[in-house]
């Protein structure tokens, strides 16, 4: 039998994009069994640009927060895979088809490649996640076995099963609720990997994760996602422990070269986080050096994550601060720099 899917999209105030994300949707090759958009109360236009869309289901909810909406919009669905899209990303047109064609009977969730885009919508040439040659279902399973994590996408970039869902739903995190379900995913069934792009991811001043523009308070910002990503791995834990899994012993924090990379920018920038007692600069870029060649990954990006690493970890802290804030500000310099470089000669 063939499976169908959902299209589940939140949205808060997002009616300069949640067009863009349904027309993606409405453009598929194969259409999905049904759309849903969640309106977590919206003071702007958002409603109007949803009602625009014929065959939308539109549910309006008094403003709760984005888990809510989530929630909200996992309870109303029906297909046997479900793909929330963020109402700021889009898909391209073959995602709903090759999810289908790659989905099979057992599987946790599927992933696929998005392309990173600006505010703009233009392309800042990053692939997120960049799969390394070769990562798939089983390589999914044995990193999970030996690092307890593995290599996974934002929201967007992720198709998840019913029966996973129905084990799990609805969420009582406080955010990030994809966070969560791709961090237990593999307890419950197979991670299929598709390493094809059929989304783009929009980074801007909005998202969760966006630590662009001034370096003031970067490290207030760092030390609140290694927080919700502690909490994530407690939750892992205790979804283990009820399934009687087993897990990697020590601090699962150490298992990702994000969260390491995070904690070395805080310390770095002078900040705390909880647990920095245990870590020191030193003691970071060891754990991230050896990280490197532990997990699967390409090796332009072990070259390059190498090379900051040891950077950042020598640097005193003015440099530091200019290295961090050039980092999480380099796609729109490099969309200024493109800009001038192609302004016609003797242009001003």
């Amino acid at each position: 039998m063939i499976p169908t899917v959902s299209v589940v999209i939140p949205c808060y105030n997002y009616e300069r994009y949640v067009g863009l994300a349904l027309d993606s949707v409405m453009r598929q090759r194969v259409a999905p069994l049904e759309v849903i958009v969640v309106d977590d109360g919206s003071t702007d236009g958002s409603a109007a640009v949803i009602r625009g869309f014929p065959g939308v289901r539109y549910i309006h909810q008094a403003n709760a927060g984005h888990v809510a909406a989530f929630n909200h919009g996992y309870a109303e669905s029906r297909g046997d895979i479900v793909l929330f899209l963020d109402a700021d990303d889009v898909l391209e047109p073959e995602a709903v088809a090759e999810v289908i064609s790659h989905w099979r009977a057992g599987a946790a969730k599927l992933q696929y490649e998005l392309q990173v885009i600006d505010g703009a919508g233009d392309a800042t040439g990053r692939v997120f996640c960049n799969y390394p040659a070769g990562y798939d279902s089983r390589a999914v399973r044995e990193e999970f076995g030996r690092h307890g994590t593995y290599v996974w996408p934002v929201c967007t970039g992720n198709a998840y099963g019913r029966a996973f869902l129905d084990a799990v739903m609805p969420l009582s995190v406080k955010s990030a609720p994809d966070g969560l379900l791709n961090t237990v995913a593999p307890l419950y069934g197979d991670v299929v990997v598709v390493p094809r792009t059929l989304g783009r991811y929009r980074l801007h001043t909005q998202n969760q994760s966006y630590h662009g523009t001034g370096s003031s308070g970067m490290d207030v910002r760092f030390a609140k996602q290694i927080a919700l990503r502690q909490g994530e791995f407690d939750a892992l834990r205790a979804h283990a422990a009820r399934l009687g899994a087993p897990l990697p012993a020590g601090n699962l924090l150490d298992q990702e070269l994000v969260f390491l990379n995070y904690r070395l920018m805080v310390r770095k920038l002078g900040g705390r986080y909880a647990g920095d007692e245990a870590d020191s600069v030193a003691s970071l870029w060891r754990k991230s050096v050896a990280l490197l060649w532990a997990r699967p990954a390409r090796l332009a990006s072990r070259l390059s994550r190498l090379a900051w690493a040891t950077v950042l970890a020598l640097a005193p802290r003015a440099l530091a601060r200019a290295l961090v804030q050039l980092r999480f500000n380099r796609a729109e310099l490099f969309k200024r720099f493109r800009r001038h470089t192609a302004a016609p000669l003797g242009a001003a």
